[in-house]
């Protein structure tokens, strides 16, 4: 499928990127002139007019941050080929689908590949969505419309949020003198993924929280008390491990 990418964002370099690697064909890049995104360039393809794109591609991906597609939806002529987006929170538009790469994706330049990627389908073109799953060595997954915005919230707590509080992690080394842990703190990080990935139990948990240690909690507590924000979300992060330790014994 001939695939014609409009805009340039990272979910548009990683469908390229990806399009490439299978040897299936590029349509073009569509860019706003005020552009300077050098992703045509990067691709080995050609910098083209939406109504070209329109016209020649079997596919349109709609690859912009998600305030923009539907604006730049309605920019799209009437046209042939399937439209679609890779927003986790909108739904599918101009009778075409969504789809979803459940993951952090690469910033424009950097490798980026869609292979053993969970693809999210919502829309219409079922088939189509399963065949591009297929060839980029992608798993598939459907979710409705309704639960879109369910399910990119839970994406966000799985991504973004795990990055923020890799954020508040090392700030508070560096206020305890700790400074320079970066990669302490990512590898810190990864080891609580797998251990969270290779048990379904309580053992997916460690920590003061997770062994019922509430004194050293309250030590906890007392020095974020100079930022109440802070303390706030760590109690809260305590009380849901506490609380699926014991959904997980019933």
């Amino acid at each position: 499928m001939r695939l014609g990418i409009v805009g340039g964002g990272r979910a548009a370099w990683a469908f390229g990127s990806t399009w490439r690697r299978i040897g299936w064909p590029l349509a073009g890049v569509w860019l706003r002139d005020e552009s300077h995104s050098h992703i045509a360039e990067l691709l080995e393809t050609s910098r083209v007019e939406l109504e070209d794109l329109a016209l020649d591609a079997d596919l349109l991906l709609l690859g912009v941050v998600d305030r923009a597609i539907p604006e730049v939806a309605a920019l799209i002529p009437e046209t042939e080929a399937m439209i679609f987006h890779a927003s986790g929170a909108l739904p599918s538009l101009r009778g075409g689908f969504s789809l979803h790469p459940l993951r952090a994706l690469p910033a424009v330049g950097t490798p980026s590949d869609l292979r053993d990627t969970l693809l999210v389908f919502e829309g219409q073109h079922r088939r189509t969505a399963q065949v591009i799953a297929v060839a980029a060595g992608a798993r598939f997954a459907e979710v409705s419309s309704e639960n879109k915005a369910l399910y990119h919230a839970a994406a966000v707590f799985g991504s973004n949020y795990v990055a923020a509080l890799l954020e508040i992690s090392e700030r508070l080394l560096g206020r305890a003198g700790v400074a320079g842990a970066r990669e302490e703190i990512a590898h810190l990080a990864i080891s609580a993924v797998e251990n969270w990935r290779s048990h379904a139990d309580e053992r997916r948990f460690t920590g003061p929280a997770a062994r019922g240690e509430s004194e050293v909690l309250a030590r906890h507590l007392e020095v974020l008390r100079d930022d109440p924000r802070l303390a706030e979300i760590y109690d809260l992060l305590a009380r849901e491990i506490t609380g699926a330790i014991l959904a997980s014994r019933k």
